[in-house]
């Protein structure tokens, strides 16, 4: 036994051993030299090709650029960050906002609402009795206000300052740090906020239509646009995502009003003339050169910070490697090189000067990912990043074109509203709405050719897309298989996208 250890001990003290572990280590720099060559020369080209159509990996120039603060509904005190403690105990820094909306504990409960993309009227009583239920938990012991109106005030008093601060502040920016490096760990807890605070103008909204409050109500859904207006242009995707769905609750107020006929002609032309300036796609290819910028800078960041300084949002299983063993740079360009291919070719997949989308190209995209993810190397270190991200992002090009359509159907709408107050009817056409209704009819993104419309024999009318699939499908709306009838979702990659035909004889349930 002696002599077996005294064996080893020789061996890993011999020279052979010695050159064996001179080799090992050899190999080991060639290939971080190979790797870093072969990575780096791939990004340059890659780099190159795209400043040459006009692209920047600048991030700053995708900053929002300073407004002025009497122009800014940003700078009011209720949009002011202040550090607060999270439930873990961590400090973190949040708008006043926060407070406001009773985020705290015991929470306040945003009233759900309706789903007006299916046509179904908000239910009154129901956001009463929740915000009663509110009223309880915030003033035991106290007999809340009869009234709807003064109920929501006495729970959310910051809506009446913010509607009356809208007025001369037609702007917003959030004030916050843009620079912060890498752009990825720019906190967008204030961003995010702008879906629930959507969504309490938009109750409020509906409360006012209730009380035969149009005008009321269309304070609130300028002030929400307002916001929506700004948050298109945070330097992120999930801005993007976020004024979508600040603006899809909002609708939800213009509709009610369109589904019992509260808005006059005048109310009518401002909410058409609020909705005209959203143009979606411009956001999505905006969205998707500022992700390119900030994929550049991130990996640009981790390739050369010490491992043991990663923050916590590449601490999870996918990057445990990336701690352990440091990368060669090439890796890092490598997925900054696929990353910023995926993010400009999913942007030419829709022209938003022309306002059209292109549904076969962002579906061949969608294809080519699902084939580079299903490779045995889809989380390799030189590709992790990149599948993790593009898996990701693949479906939101069809949500920003819905969000888009949405628009363009409201807007319309609301011509159409307006031709109906003062004829008596609907028209017999879209056409017969310019310029009188509307200065300039939106087409539809999805063909470029007009939107699908024709009047019912009971008075109502038919307004819709061609939808995703880009067929006309005679106005049908497609659902998803799985579902009851109570809690069926439209199949938006099927059938036409159809404006809800307000029931107008319909009480609200």
């Amino acid at each position: 036994m002696k002599s077996f250890f005294s064996r080893i001990g020789r061996f890993f003290g011999s020279w052979g051993f010695l050159k064996f572990v001179l080799a090992v280590l050899a190999l080991i720099v060639l290939l971080y030299l190979e790797e870093d060559w072969r990575g780096a020369h791939a990004w340059a080209v890659t780099k190159a090709k795209w400043e040459a159509k006009g692209e920047s990996f600048d991030y700053t120039k995708f900053i929002p650029p300073p407004i002025p603060d009497e122009q800014n509904l940003a700078t009011i005190p209720l949009f002011e960050m202040q550090l607060v403690k999270n439930p873990r105990g961590d400090s973190v820094l949040l708008p006043n906002l926060e407070k406001a909306m009773r985020n705290e504990s015991p929470y306040a409960d945003i009233p759900q609402l309706s789903n007006w993309m299916k046509g179904e009227p908000p239910d009154a009583n129901k956001i009463q009795k929740t915000l009663a239920d509110d009223y309880a938990k915030f003033f035991p012991n106290q007999k809340p206000p009869a009234d709807s109106l003064a109920l929501f005030d006495a729970l959310f008093p910051f809506t009446a300052d913010l509607r009356s601060a809208a007025v001369t502040r037609p702007q917003f920016r959030y004030n916050s740090d843009y620079t912060i490096n890498p752009p990825d760990l720019r906190p967008l807890g204030p961003v995010i906020k702008a879906i629930p605070l959507s969504r309490i103008l938009t109750t409020h909204a509906v409360l006012a239509l209730d009380k035969k409050e149009p005008e009321l109500a269309l304070g609130d859904i300028k002030t929400s646009y307002i916001l929506i207006s700004g948050i298109v242009r945070d330097p992120s995707l999930v801005g993007g995502l976020v004024a979508m769905g600040a603006s899809a609750v909002s609708l939800g107020a213009v509709y009610h009003g369109l589904a019992y006929h509260n808005w006059s002609d005048q109310q009518l032309l401002d909410l058409e003339k609020t909705l005209r300036p959203l143009n979606f796609l411009d956001t999505f290819q905006f969205d998707l050169r500022t992700e390119a910028s900030m994929a550049v800078n991130d990996m640009e960041y981790f390739k050369t910070i010490p491992r043991s300084q990663f923050p916590p949002m590449v601490f999870d299983a996918t990057f445990v490697e990336a701690r352990l063993l440091p990368w060669p740079g090439g890796w890092w360009d490598n997925n900054a090189r696929q990353l910023t291919d995926f993010h400009f070719q999913e942007a030419e997949s829709v022209d938003s000067s022309q306002m059209l989308a292109y549904p076969v190209k962002a579906g061949e995209i969608k294809t080519e990912i699902s084939r580079k993810a299903d490779r045995a190397i889809a989380y390799a270190p030189w590709n992790v990043w990149f599948t993790e991200a593009a898996v990701a992002q693949t479906n939101v090009m069809i949500k920003f074109a819905e969000a888009q359509v949405w628009i363009g159907e409201a807007r319309i709408a609301c011509a159409l509203e307006r031709y109906r107050l003062a004829q008596g009817i609907y028209p017999p056409s879209l056409e017969t709405l310019t310029p009188a209704y509307i200065d300039e009819l939106p087409h539809d993104i999805m063909n470029g050719q007009p939107y699908r419309y024709q009047v019912r024999p009971d008075g109502t009318y038919l307004l819709y897309s061609v939808g995703w699939n880009q067929t006309d499908d005679g106005g049908q709306v497609a659902y998803k298989t799985g579902y009851d009838v109570a809690t069926k979702q439209v199949d938006y990659e099927q059938g036409d996208w159809v404006w809800p035909t307000p029931n107008y004889n319909a009480p609200a349930k």
